[in-house]
């Protein structure tokens, strides 16, 4: 075998492996969370993130099912949980909401309120609500989480 040959085999190989792991992370992309995985993935978890007006938050999701909110204007808390195939979460003193939970990559969570115009059985509206990721690790969210002066 040449030189060449050998070059070119590693090259393949090299290809071959990244396109592989990158067909892995896109296969999360875009995927729904579904309900009976929804607890387990955010129980005990602290998910910094994003709203898609570019305003930060963090959210602390307990094991008891309390939450703990922070962002710019303040804190708050509240309570947590599963329904309908939704992640909800309301609060002591702001409003809160269902969501569904779509998958982007092996560390970002997006958020979509149901479409107000489809009735009690409504998906995801199209545009997302937030983005959030598990501050213990690399985010995979497609935009980068910070401030863009």
């Amino acid at each position: 075998m040449s030189h060449m040959q050998r070059v070119f085999g590693r090259l393949s190989a090299i290809l071959v492996a990244l396109g592989v792991g990158l067909a892995a992370q896109a296969a999360h992309a875009g995927a729904r969370v579904p309900e009976a995985e929804i607890a387990a993935l955010f129980s005990g978890v602290t998910l910094d993130g994003i709203y898609n007006n570019g305003a930060f938050f963090s959210e602390t999701y307990s094991e008891d099912g309390s939450v703990r909110y922070h962002d710019i204007d303040g804190s708050d808390s509240g309570q947590w949980s599963v329904r309908d195939g939704k992640f909800c979460t309301f609060y002591d003193s702001q409003e809160g909401a269902c969501f569904f939970v779509e998958r982007d990559g092996a560390n970002c969570f997006t958020f979509f309120v149901p479409d107000e115009t489809g009735g009690p059985d409504a998906g995801p509206a199209k545009d997302w609500t937030s983005r959030g990721w598990d501050r213990r690790k690399p985010s995979t969210c497609p935009t980068a989480p910070e401030i863009q002066l």
